[in-house]
Order: structure tokens, then C-alpha cells, then sequence
């Protein structure tokens, strides 16, 4: 049995503290319930991802320079802050959505910093002649993990979001007289997320940085490093045909399922399925994560980058048709199984494929190209959608907010994935000939 270096066993609990959210289950109506419109919520998303797409390769580069671990760290307390931050905020009001600027802001931050230096500090921290064994284990352990995280915040959060559900369990404590509002349980799954921030800053300082062959510099020194080290390895990802067409891949994939991850919760209202069952979607597709890692794994060992990516391809175009053309009901959510599990296939194969062809000079660096490339295109598309979502609702006469347009729009979705899967195509034809 091989054995998982220190840093790398501290990357799986970040990652898990760092990205299971106890309001993703109710990500989307979250927002709305706190006074937003959909054209609003949109532009919220496009300034998160800006905020990523500013900071993203410069602190990639920077925890090449200043060392992984700081770059961790400092991501870490930017969570605590959103978190604060978005606990704090009121509900309504003419305020809430420069407050919730504000907060996507640091949110943004947060996920520039840690993208690229966690995965960079963990896949380093194996010894070099056991990496390729060692890191598709890890990754597996960690969609096991976050599997099993996605069932317990998305049973909590749903649950706790939900002011019947709340009312329900005081009453059977023997608290009838206490009666919970839903402006009052719309914050509760915020509340957990700070403590699950305070936990992640915990592991964070446990890390270890590890050592370097390079003196250390001074800071305007380490600047002008960063620098060339986003020149350096901009230029290598233009040059090379591998990490290019992976990057290419991964922002048309990335950026059209995590719109739908987005407005998932919209969705599910559309079809019928009441706000406490949100969690049961998201635990049924956990288990199902779950219990499919061993099949990545299988499929990286024994499969080619181009079966596994065209099976991804196909799990999102199926996925596409059934939110064009929706089934109401629970059957409408099974439909949907393959699309809701493509991000973690296709997460698993972008990791391994990637980190094999990049050397570790400049690993973080071209791992934060890979969020930067993917946070531009999820911006730029979630702002579409925000426009789309307001055109139609002009052209229908109907409200900003209406399911029906929100339904209309989506029938836009598969066309516009096919679109880009002929942009890739071509530029798979286009490299083969260089």
C-alpha cells in the first residue's frame, strides 16, 4: 500500500472543507430569496469570476515564487472573511446586492489563491518516481470524500434552509411556541459554512512548505519572477499541443455544467420537486459518485484521453436535450444523472492528464491558467444567460423572474454546446497539422 505524504492528506480535507457548501443545495433560490433578481444573481456570478480571472495565473505564479503554502493559507482566511461577510448581510433591502458584490469579490479571491497552489503543494510532496501511482489515488480518495461531504451539507443545508422543516423539529422538542421564519432560516446554512471556513483555516496551517532550490528573494524580486514564470508558461500551453487542447476542453465543458450546477436549484422548482427534496437530488448524486470512483480509476488505467473525454462529451450532450425538453417530476432528475455526474468524471481526467504533462516549475502556474480559462468563460456565459433571461423576458411579457423564461432559455443550451464542440474540433485538426 502506498503511502500519502503529510501535505497531501491536509489537501484532501481542504479541498473537502473548502468546497462543500452547506447552501449549494439551494444555491440559486438562495440568492433570489435574499431579494435578487436572475439578471442581478447573473452579474454577481460574472463579478465572481472576474475576481477569479484578475487574480488567478498572478497568485499561481506567485506560489511558484513565495512558496504554495502561503498562497493556501491566505486563501483559507479570504473564506473566513466571505463567510462573515455573507452571515452578516441583511436579507432585502436597497443595499443587498452591493453587499453581495462585495462578497463574491472575496469569494473570487479565495478561489484564485487556492486554485493551482493546494493541487501544486499536494502533487509535489509525492516523491517523484511514485507520482503517477500515488495521484490517481488520491484523487479517487478525494471523490470519495467529497461524495460523502456532498450527502451530509446537501441532507444539512436543504434541510435547514427550509423553515417548515425547522418548525417541525421545535416542535417535536417540545418548542411549539418558537416559531422560525424563512427570513430567519435562509441564513442558517451560511452559519455552518462559518465554521466550516474556521476548520479549513485549521488545516491550512498545518501544511508544511516544502523546500526549494531557489534563494530566497525579495518581495519586487519575486514580483518580477511571478511575471516571467505567466510568460513563461503561457507561452509553453500555446506552444504544446497536449495542454492546450486540454485547457480548450476544459472551459467549454467546465463553464457549461457549472451554469447548470448555478441554476440547478431553479430548476428543480420548475419541475415540480419541493425545496426540502433538493438535498435527497444532491445525496442521490453523491452515492453515485461515490460508488463510480473505482470506475475513473479503471478508466484512466485502461482507457485512452480521448475515450474518456468523449464519454464526458456525451454524458453533458444528454444532459443538454433533458433540460431543452423537461420531464416533470422525479423522473426528470433521474434523466439528469449524467449530467450531474460529468463534472466529477471529467474534473478526475482534467487533473491526472494535466499534472502529467506539466513539469513542477511551473505547476501552479499553468493549473491557475486552467481556472482562469474556465472562470472567463463561466463569467462571460452566466452573463449571457443573465441577458438571455432578460431578452426573452421582454419579448414574453412576462416577469424577470418567471419559471417560463427560464425554461425557454435552456432550450438555447444544447445548441450553443454543439457550437463549441465544433470550435474544439477544428482546433484539435488545426494542432495535429502543426
Amino acid at each position: 500500500m502506498l503511502d500519502i505524504p503529510h501535505n497531501t492528506r491536509l489537501f484532501l480535507w481542504f479541498r473537502l472543507l473548502f468546497n462543500c457548501r452547506f447552501y449549494y443545495p439551494v444555491y440559486a433560490i438562495l440568492f433570489l430569496d435574499f431579494g435578487l433578481s436572475m439578471t442581478q444573481f447573473a452579474a454577481l456570478n460574472l463579478a465572481w469570476a472576474l475576481s477569479i480571472v484578475l487574480l488567478e495565473v498572478p497568485s499561481g505564479a506567485m506560489a511558484d515564487v513565495l512558496g504554495r503554502r502561503r498562497l493556501v493559507v491566505f486563501a483559507a482566511m479570504l473564506m473566513v472573511v466571505e463567510m462573515v461577510i455573507f452571515a452578516s448581510m441583511p436579507v432585502g433591502g436597497p443595499w443587498v446586492f452591493w453587499v453581495f458584490l462585495f462578497n463574491r469579490v472575496i469569494s473570487g479571491a479565495a478561489e484564485a489563491f487556492a486554485s493551482g497552489a493546494d493541487e501544486a503543494l499536494a502533487y509535489d510532496s509525492i516523491e517523484p518516481d511514485k507520482r503517477t501511482q500515488v495521484w490517481p489515488m488520491v484523487m479517487g480518495k478525494l471523490s470519495r470524500w467529497m461524495a460523502l461531504g456532498f450527502i451530509f451539507i446537501s441532507l444539512v443545508g436543504a434541510f435547514v434552509y427550509d423553515a417548515n422543516s425547522m418548525n417541525r423539529v421545535l416542535s417535536l422538542i417540545g418548542l411549539d411556541s418558537l416559531v422560525l421564519s424563512k427570513i430567519t432560516t435562509v441564513k442558517f446554512p451560511i452559519y455552518l459554512c462559518v465554521l466550516t471556513a474556521l476548520a479549513c483555516l485549521a488545516v491550512t496551517l498545518q501544511m508544511k512548505e516544502l523546500p526549494r532550490e531557489e534563494s530566497p528573494q525579495k518581495f519586487a524580486q519575486s514580483i518580477r519572477q511571478a511575471w516571467r514564470n505567466i510568460l513563461s508558461a503561457g507561452g509553453w500551453i500555446w506552444r504544446t499541443r497536449e495542454p492546450f487542447l486540454l485547457l480548450t476542453l476544459s472551459f467549454f465543458l467546465d463553464s457549461i455544467v457549472r451554469l447548470f450546477y448555478t441554476v440547478a436549484s431553479n430548476y428543480y422548482r420548475y419541475i415540480g420537486i419541493a425545496e426540502a427534496s433538493f438535498g435527497i437530488i444532491s445525496v442521490a448524486g453523491s452515492l453515485v459518485a461515490f460508488f463510480s470512483t473505482s470506475w475513473m480509476e479503471w478508466l484512466i488505467k485502461r482507457r485512452s484521453a480521448s475515450f474518456n473525454f468523449g464519454m464526458v462529451i456525451v454524458m453533458i450532450s444528454w444532459g443538454l436535450m433533458v433540460l431543452a425538453h423537461p420531464i416533470a417530476g422525479w423522473w426528470g432528475v433521474l434523466m439528469l444523472a449524467p449530467l450531474l455526474l460529468s463534472m466529477r468524471f471529467f474534473q478526475f481526467f482534467l487533473s491526472h492528464y494535466l499534472n502529467e504533462v506539466t513539469d513542477s516549475a511551473h505547476r501552479a502556474t499553468v493549473l491557475s491558467f486552467k481556472g482562469l480559462t474556465s472562470n472567463l468563460v463561466y463569467g462571460t456565459l452566466t452573463m449571457l444567460f443573465g441577458w438571455q433571461t432578460a431578452w426573452l423576458s421582454g419579448h414574453m411579457h412576462l416577469g424577470n423572474d418567471n419559471l417560463e423564461v427560464f425554461a425557454k432559455a435552456l432550450t438555447w443550451w444544447p445548441w450553443y454546446f454543439a457550437g463549441t464542440m465544433v470550435v474544439y474540433l477544428g482546433m484539435r485538426v488545426a494542432r495535429s497539422k502543426t
